[in-house]
């Protein structure tokens, strides 16, 4: 049950959060005597304390609200879908030691050596671009993923040809998109500066720290090569490199928050994304090992902040204190009233269990094996349609499908305090194919004292660095 409760800082500041009203007030420690009906309490804040309490803070608990989707939202997410991916191999010429399609996973099809059907991807596409209204400002992303999707370059361009080919009735902003290794780059730079792709490059920092990126045939590690291909891209298309190319990395026992920073960004004036081992679908023969191998954003980033370093403030904005920050502000505070002008007018907040994007509104991923799935990091068997001759997405099937999980997750988030926005897709919930039995369980669910905890970081964080609070407010929330 949620209710209002009072926390402290590391600098034991005193502040109240009240869920209902979203609003955290700064307190003094003479409110807690009145707070706790303490027969010290001084009269002022008593009558501060009954204030509030009149005006509905401190009321009885009370269950979150949820609601259930229907057919006209999963509709408006198909035609109102912000990206397309194709996973277009599934094999690649690395064999990264922690590769989510490894040997430390499941979750995932058999890798057989495939490409993906260049026919039933023209299908998705023409039904993605029909179902797509006429506008010049409605963007549309297309990706390309695998595997090393450089390996099927023939679909990539293709693919290209046709959805630009479609375009010229519905006028959208096109954007194509790439994560790749960055070994063979260099083979098709002209085509993808020619069509303006946004290049994610993976690069886990020098060499060292790179190591785990290594070559299948001869376990080499494939950092000089892809040095060699990004240096070559700042050389030859400066302007290209500076507006489309991006890293990212991956955080592991071998690197830190600190070298992937210092390295990518002293050589090349990019500031990468991080990410941490997916702790998701271990084969359980490999749990020991993986679990040796992650390292904690969080943990390494407080490392880093030990240190001198003259990048701390270049990637200050990068930190996970400050996403943590920037999402209570969005979802926590007064300021979700700012961005959210019907939820002020008409008091509508509507609310689902966990924070799973709505089927296919951001995303469309077809895999090799013709399945559609919402995104390329769910577990393949929470599938939601197929692509052969035609694109079978059952519209009733998968609203029923996703209430079903809702009915069954909503018992865990109706009293969990982070259930405005946890920022967990349902489907990395372990057990949540059995969602029905008792084997259901949020690792990820806050009590009140987790909740606390969570307040502790984000109110010590920002009485550490107040102008991040007006940072936010002006540049992330009122845009």
């Amino acid at each position: 049950m949620i209710e209002t409760f009072i926390h402290a800082t590391e600098n034991d500041n005193l502040y109240i959060y009240d869920d209902q009203h979203r609003l955290s007030m700064l307190v003094h420690p003479e409110f807690v005597k009145a707070y706790k009906k303490s027969t010290e309490a001084h009269p002022y804040y008593l009558k501060k304390y009954a204030y509030l309490r009149d005006r509905g803070f401190f009321a009885n608990p009370k269950l979150a609200n949820f609601e259930k989707i229907d057919e006209l939202i999963v509709k408006e997410g198909i035609v109102h879908s912000q990206q397309i991916v194709f996973e277009i191999v599934d094999y690649c010429n690395l064999n990264c030691t922690y590769c989510g399609f490894g040997e430390l996973y499941e979750g995932f099809d058999e890798r057989t050596g495939k490409k993906i059907n260049m026919r039933q991807a023209i299908n998705l596409l023409k039904y993605i671009f029909e179902h797509k209204p006429k506008n010049k400002k409605s963007k549309l992303s297309i990706g390309f993923y695998g595997g090393e999707p450089l390996l099927n370059m023939d679909f990539v361009k293709r693919i290209v040809e046709v959805a630009n080919q479609l375009n010229n009735e519905k006028e959208l902003e096109l954007v194509y998109t790439m994560t790749t290794n960055g070994t063979l780059v260099h083979k098709y730079i002209d085509f993808l500066v020619t069509n303006k792709f946004n290049l994610q490059i993976s690069l886990d920092g020098d060499e060292k720290n790179h190591s785990y990126r290594i070559y299948k045939k001869n376990n080499k590690n494939s950092f000089q090569e892809v040095i060699e291909n990004v240096d070559m891209i700042q050389r030859n298309y400066p302007d290209y490199f500076s507006t489309n190319i991006g890293f990212n990395a991956v955080l592991h026992n071998r690197n830190s928050v600190k070298e992937i920073f210092e390295f990518i960004y002293k050589k090349y004036s990019k500031i990468p994304m991080i990410s941490e081992l997916n702790m998701n679908d271990i084969n359980p023969d490999k749990q020991e090992f993986l679990e040796k191998m992650y390292h904690s954003k969080r943990k390494s980033e407080t490392e880093f902040q030990n240190k001198q370093s003259d990048m701390l403030h270049i990637v200050h904005g990068e930190s996970s204190a400050f996403n943590e920050l920037k999402d209570f502000l969005r979802h926590y505070s007064v300021n979700f009233y700012v961005s959210s002008i019907l939820a002020s007018l008409y008091n509508i907040e509507k609310y689902l269990p966990a924070s799973t994007c709505l089927p296919f509104s951001k995303k469309i991923y077809l895999t090799i094996h013709n399945k559609l799935l919402p995104c390329e990091k769910i577990n393949y068997a929470y599938s939601i349609g197929k692509v052969n001759k035609n694109v079978e997405i059952s519209i009733p099937d998968i609203m029923r499908q996703y209430n079903f999980y809702y009915n069954h997750l909503k018992k865990i988030c109706q009293t969990c305090y982070a259930y405005r926005f946890c920022g967990i897709c349902l489907f990395q919930i372990k057990n949540i194919g059995h969602c029905d039995s008792e084997e259901l369980v949020c690792d990820n669910f806050q009590d009140q004292k987790a909740f606390k905890n969570k307040l502790f970081r984000i109110f010590s964080f920002v009485e550490k660095y107040p102008n991040d609070f007006f940072q936010i407010l002006e540049n992330i929330i009122v845009e």
